[in-house]
């Protein structure tokens, strides 16, 4: 399978490619998404002045991408950052600001320069331990609260494949989907799989702790599809 940074794709269509491919599937991800929506507004409690920087904003312009851009009644007060050009995101949400990032670098903000810093299904996609820890300190260098949200390795069917149960182990995920379509995903550089011990062993940045990790998106218990955590 074509790695889209190496070829004409969209560079965020492969995070919607295989994992959504059916009417029921957007469904459910939509769901999932404005359940996390409506825990952002519910824990943060954003006004028409809150200052906000959505990092990893998809330039694949879909039903479930952007939730943020989508539903936030002061859509002015959003700084979009990602990898694209940002073209779908400026033609559809002209009163966002846009600015295009390098993956691992350094965030192109000044230290605490917004009011709330979130990221919606990215930091398994940055690499490691060492870069989900980088990852999450930009969040906390220009920032003063932080919402991220990420997909619970726990849930019963994965992702950004649509497969049940193989993810529970990554070892054969990995050996059994290599060289066919779903090959992208066989690389941890390119997802790896997270739940909530995970991020807590690996949080301690800035000597500040999460104020809440709680399971999010469709409701399942332990096994729900997606974890956020938040830093007031």
């Amino acid at each position: 399978m074509s790695n889209p940074r190496d070829s004409n794709e969209n560079i965020d269509s492969v995070y919607y490619r295989d994992g959504v491919d059916t009417s029921f599937a957007m469904r459910l991800l939509k769901a999932a998404r404005m359940s996390m929506f409506d825990l952002f507004m519910r824990e943060l409690s954003p006004n028409e002045t809150t200052r906000v920087l959505d990092i990893g904003v998809s330039d694949d312009e879909n039903e479930g991408a952007n939730f943020l851009e989508k539903h936030y009644p002061w859509q002015h007060n959003i700084t979009c950052a990602g990898l694209g050009q940002g073209d779908a995101v400026s033609r559809s949400y002209p009163k966002v600001t846009f600015r295009q990032i390098e993956a691992g670098e350094r965030l192109p903000f000044e230290d605490q320069s917004f009011d709330i810093a979130c990221s919606n299904a990215v930091i398994e996609h940055v690499g490691g331990s060492v870069q989900r820890t980088a990852f999450i300190a930009e969040h906390l260098r220009v920032a003063k609260a932080v919402f991220i949200t990420f997909p619970n390795r726990w849930f019963p069917v994965e992702h950004h494949t649509s497969m049940p149960l193989l993810h529970y182990s990554p070892s054969l995920f990995r050996k059994l989907l290599k060289g066919t379509r779903y090959e992208y995903w066989v690389d941890p550089a390119n997802m790896d799989f997270l739940d909530r011990r995970t991020i807590e062993r690996e949080w301690p940045v800035h000597g500040k702790r999460p104020s809440l990790i709680a399971t999010a998106g469709l409701p399942l218990g332990p096994l729900s599809s997606n974890v956020a955590v938040i830093v007031r």
